[in-house]
């Protein structure tokens, strides 16, 4: 069985991930802005693919103030 081909950068995920944490949430752009379908740009922002990849913060870009500190 020949390896599997990526057709996403590990540049362009973790970018995408920022991109969610941040606030978008049109996969149709994400999909457009990297040259995939949305089901596989989908995929790899929700961590379901890239599982070595960090996942940002959940709260990486909230305007709310943390509970501490």
């Amino acid at each position: 069985m020949a390896p599997q081909t990526r057709k996403l950068s590990t540049e362009q995920v973790l970018e995408a991930r920022l991109r969610y944490a941040s606030g978008e949430r049109e996969w149709s752009r994400f999909a457009r802005d990297y040259g995939v379908d949305r089901t596989v740009i989908k995929r790899a922002v929700m961590g379901e693919t890239f599982k070595e990849l960090p996942m940002p913060p959940k709260r990486i870009f909230s305007s709310r103030p943390f509970p501490y500190g």
